[in-house]
Formats: structure tokens, C-alpha cells, sequence
């Protein structure tokens, strides 16, 4: 499904940002040592008198020279949160643009081979007299007849895992949360809360930078930069849920979809028996 394999393109994103974080946490800048100084001028090719920043935390050195200092937010507090925000914006979005993709990519085959049985959002989609009339016009009537039934489901944001269950239904399949919690070994109830919390602090992200709620009663937590606290446990297993929801839902709706196809394929081969029958 080429809507997973996107999807985990983007999730290695989000991981690598939390990798980087990690890498860079606690980072503090101190007095280069003289033999190092020596080394990377050499290791640079620049002359031995060149200007170096040094920082180090326990995971790495960094040696710089000052004509590229070394970002200032990574040398303060809390200053490598940002990769964690970022992390949590770009697992979400890999999330929502999977189901969509997915949906997108099946469309079809669910309307083929489920007809008058297919989802109600399909159902009622209306097709205008100039779309009726292009199914004739195109060399391949059933790309024309999925381009006019995806112009009716614009890329939307997923609010909540009801919007997740909403698109798996759609999607022919039922129980859904039940069937990734079986499949991921954790209770739906937990995956549920993990997606919801990671949605919501995605738009929090998004719509408000992640500054705190001025009306919140009790006051929300912050960190030193005065945003919403965050921390590394938090945003690598909510990135972590999502990923697995992905992975779950792809097995699960690959073999939905593989039986549906299976059918078609059965009704293909009667209409054809029935056509030589009639020859």
C-alpha cells in the first residue's frame, strides 16, 4: 500500500527528531581543549589560530568555528524542545495523511465492490450531468469515475480517533480499534488516549506555537521558554502509538481490501461465463 510506505517515510522523520534531541539535550559550552582545539583546526585545514566555540553534554562534543556559532537555543534549558514539537507535528500529520491517502487510494474498489451496500458518505455522492457525460469521453471510464468521487473528499484533519474509526468505516472495516488493539498487544482504551492527546497538541502546536491556555484552571504547566511543558517520554511514545495505529491499520486494511478485490474478480469471471453462454 503506497500510503503506508509514505506514511513510515515520514514517521522516520519525526524519529530522527526526537534522535536529535536527545543528541543535543543538556548541551552547555565551555573552554575548548587546547589538544582538540589543535586537532579539528587540522581536521579543518584552517590555520591553528582560528576562533572555535566548544560545547559538550555526556552523548557528544561539539567544536565550531565561530564564523557558524553553534545555535544559541541549543545551549539554553528546554532549548531542544522545539525538536520534540516538531516531532509531534510531523507523527501526527504522517498519521492523518495515511488514512486519507489510504482512502484516496481504494476508493474505488470499495465503490465497485460494494456498491449499493458501500459506506453512506459514498452513497450519497451526486454526480453533475458534465461528470455523467465525461465517464463516456475518457479512454479509462473508472479513473474518470474515481476522480469525481475524490473531488468529493478533500484531504481533511483528523480531530479525534472517531475521525480515524469514521474513514476505517468507510474503509469496509469494523471494530476497527478493537482490531489494532489485538494487533498491537495494547488496550484500545490507552491507543485512543495516546492519539487524541497527540491531535490535540499537534494543533496546539500548530494554531497557538504551543503557548499555554491563559484561562486554564489550574494553570497549565511551562518551560522555561513559557510554552506548554514538554518532554522526551511524552512525545516519543505518542509518535510511537501513531506509528503502530499506521502499521496495524495498513495489515488490517490490506486484507479487507485483498478480499473485496477477490470478489470483484469472481463477479468478473460469472459475467464473463454468462457472456460466452450467450455467444
Amino acid at each position: 500500500m503506497r500510503a503506508y510506505d509514505l506514511a513510515i517515510q515520514n514517521f522516520s522523520v519525526a524519529e530522527h527528531l526526537l534522535q536529535l534531541h536527545e543528541l543535543f539535550r543538556g548541551l552547555q559550552e565551555g573552554q575548548v581543549d587546547e589538544h582538540l582545539r589543535l586537532a579539528v583546526c587540522s581536521c579543518l585545514d584552517v590555520p591553528e589560530q582560528t576562533v572555535l566555540r566548544h560545547a559538550k553534554n555526556d552523548r557528544v562534543v561539539m567544536v565550531a568555528k565561530a564564523t557558524a556559532p553553534i545555535p544559541q537555543s541549543l545551549l539554553v534549558p528546554d532549548g531542544t524542545n522545539f525538536l520534540l514539537r516538531q516531532a509531534v507535528v510531523v507523527g501526527c500529520t504522517s498519521l492523518e495523511s495515511f488514512f486519507w491517502d489510504a482512502l484516496r487510494e481504494n476508493v474505488l474498489t470499495i465503490v465497485r465492490a460494494r456498491k449499493r451496500g458501500a459506506d453512506e458518505s459514498l452513497r450519497k455522492i451526486t454526480l453533475s450531468l458534465d461528470d455523467y457525460l465525461s465517464l463516456e469521453g475518457w479512454e479509462d471510464p473508472d479513473l474518470r469515475l474515481q476522480q469525481i468521487i475524490l473531488k468529493n473528499f478533500e484531504r481533511g484533519t483528523l480531530y479525534d480517533p472517531s475521525s480515524i474509526e469514521r474513514i476505517a468505516k468507510i474503509l469496509t472495516v469494523k471494530k476497527f480499534w478493537d482490531q489494532v488493539a489485538a494487533k498491537t498487544g495494547n488496550p484500545d482504551n490507552e491507543i485512543k488516549r495516546h492519539i487524541g492527546e497527540i491531535i490535540t497538541r499537534r494543533n496546539q502546536i500548530a494554531h497557538r506555537a504551543d503557548r499555554p491556555d491563559e484561562n486554564a484552571d489550574p494553570p497549565e504547566e511551562q518551560d522555561g521558554h513559557g510554552l506548554r511543558a514538554i518532554n522526551y517520554a511524552w512525545a516519543n511514545t505518542r509518535v510511537a502509538t501513531a506509528k503502530n495505529v499506521v502499521s496495524a491499520a495498513s495489515e488490517i486494511f490490506t486484507a479487507t481490501l485483498k478480499k473485496l478485490e477477490e470478489q470483484l474478480d469472481r463477479e468478473e469471471e460469472q459475467r464473463l461465463a454468462r457472456q460466452t453462454m450467450r455467444s
